[in-house]
């Protein structure tokens, strides 16, 4: 019986993404991925710290580090963009 309920919010889940995406813009799209790699990313990082393996944990946490920092770059210039006077 657990598995016939967890089927059935794996399908309602499915739907409601469907029915997300079909009227989504690409911005909330490319939100919706980043939250969901994110989360991922996090529980991922949260096994390996929980389990023991916090070096592997400390790898990955070192492996987003240029992704980060190129994230702020990004959000740095377009704001500098966005400040500059138009004529």
């Amino acid at each position: 019986m657990p598995y016939l309920i967890l089927i059935f919010g794996f399908l309602v889940a499915l739907f409601a993404l469907y029915r997300f995406m079909v009227k989504a813009n690409v911005e909330q799209v490319r939100f919706l991925f980043l939250v969901i790699f994110a989360v991922l990313y996090g529980g991922v990082l949260l096994f390996f710290a929980l389990t023991g393996r916090i070096v592997i944990s400390i790898g990955l946490l070192v492996f987003l580090v240029p992704f980060i920092v190129s994230h702020f770059r990004f959000k740095m210039r377009a704001k500098k963009d966005d400040n500059e006077p138009k004529n």
